[in-house]
């Protein structure tokens, strides 16, 4: 049985796709059969946008990768408008070429952005048609594209389904062979690198899954794997810096973490919550290799932190940053605005947060709350704030979900409020604005 697995445009191609590497590293484990990974992400964007790849041999590296995303992004927008009116999408038929020269019985396409679903319709239909077997799954939202294809949510149901239509399974897997995510197939010139930069997984769903605005999790349990999986990854491909892409992680598993890594000699990047926790590890993780950590600092006002569940204190977070700064850690910070029940004045809290904390503070990534089917907010909007949920059909995505609050902002007016703050947290980064879009990046220029 041959099997390829797909990763569709159009998301910037700056690292190889975990889900890709996770799921050939799991099939060749658990069956005989041979998986054939295709980043048609990135293949799409050496060819359409290679001049930026030659430039980039010449160029400054972070000023080129924010014009390429800008560059791309008004890509994106075309391909969305093409998508919506129902016609055949630029490069369209090279896609399915690329597919089809792998002369599959199964194709597995994996989901991560929504964006993805631009060229999937069109995509699963041929390959429907000439009696291909197509199964899609992962956090994209795809279920008005998905035609005749199956959804499978996880590894080990891809394993029974494909077992199940006659692939051959391994009947005894306790050999010496350790398993390691298998990028092998993935070409590294494709990618809009300065260096390649690997993205590991070692969980799955957060071990916190308290935040009410948050979806991430999928409302899965948290589930750790082995570290010598990770390890085992690591010394395969030679990996000099990773992006770790877990939502958090405990203590007790960045000590393990810490310990693992530091005779590795690797750099890496995570995302945490800034918790009395973190002050005391955070020298065994520098010692270790942490370069940069994304926070989850969200709000500087008290009163919306305990709202949203955060389990942080704005003291404690600035303890954090201060200590992170001090042993050379570069402290990005992600905040939000306007969830439901939040004031100007506590908006404005936030602001002042950040100009107290700015010496610390290398990157501010904002955004603007936005209601989620699967959040606590939209399980109990009683609960939470919100007075009405207004759902309005899409042709191509799930339902556009809005909402009005009981107090505090409307959605447009902390919009209105961030814009007007914009330009002064931008004169507080300090590196490349690129980086905001592409965080991983930050390795490349530690």
């Amino acid at each position: 049985m041959k099997i390829t697995l797909v990763n569709l445009p159009v998301s910037i191609p700056t690292v190889m796709p975990y889900s890709l590497a996770m799921m050939k590293a799991v099939l060749e484990h658990e069956t005989l059969e041979k998986a054939t990974s295709l980043d048609l992400n990135a293949w799409y964007h050496y060819k359409k946008f290679n001049e930026f790849y030659e430039r980039k041999k010449k160029e400054d590296y972070f000023s080129l990768l924010d014009e390429f995303v800008n560059k791309t992004r008004l890509s994106y927008q075309k391909l969305s408008k093409d998508s919506l009116l129902g016609n055949k999408l630029e490069m369209h038929d090279d896609l399915l070429r690329e597919i089809l020269a792998t002369s599959p019985d199964v194709v597995a396409i994996s989901f991560i952005y929504n964006s993805q679903a631009f060229f999937a319709k069109g995509i699963i239909d041929e390959l429907i048609k000439r009696k291909i077997k197509v199964i899609i799954g992962g956090p994209g939202d795809f279920y008005r594209v998905k035609g005749e294809a199956i959804v499978l949510q996880d590894y080990s149901s891809l394993v029974k389904y494909l077992t199940e239509i006659g692939a051959n399974a391994k009947k005894d897997n306790k050999s010496n062979k350790k398993i390691a995510l298998d990028f092998s197939d993935f070409k590294k010139e494709e990618y809009f690198t300065k260096e390649i930069i690997y993205s590991i997984r070692t969980a799955t769903s957060c071990p916190y899954k308290r935040c009410t605005f948050c979806t991430h999790h999928g409302n899965k349990p948290y589930s750790m794997m082995e570290l010598s999986f990770v390890k085992e990854s690591i010394i395969k491909n030679k990996m000099e810096k990773i992006c770790f892409i877990d939502d958090c992680f405990t203590i007790p598993r960045l000590n393990e973490l810490a310990l693992m890594l530091e005779p590795l000699k690797v750099k890496w990047w995570c995302q945490l919550r800034a918790t009395s926790g973190t002050v005391n590890i955070l020298p065994k993780l520098k010692k270790a290799g942490l370069q940069s950590v994304a926070w989850g600092i969200e709000s500087g006002s008290q009163r919306v932190l305990d709202f949203m569940e955060k389990g942080t204190t704005v003291s404690k977070t600035e303890q954090v940053l201060k200590k992170a700064k001090e042993l050379g850690i570069i402290n990005m910070v992600y905040i939000m605005f306007g969830l439901p029940t939040e004031t100007k004045e506590e908006l404005t809290e936030t602001i002042a947060y950040l100009k107290r904390n700015k010496e610390n503070i290398y990157l501010v990534s904002t955004s603007t709350f936005g209601l989620q089917q699967g959040s606590r907010i939209f399980s109990m909007p009683d609960v939470f704030g919100v007075k009405e949920i207004i759902q309005k059909e899409r042709t191509m995505f799930g339902n556009k979900i809005s909402y009005s609050p009981k107090s505090g902002l409307t959605q447009d007016e902390a919009e209105t409020l961030k814009n007007r703050y914009k330009g002064e947290i931008s004169h507080m980064n300090k590196v490349p604005k690129a980086i905001n879009a592409c965080k991983e990046q930050i390795l490349n220029y530690c």
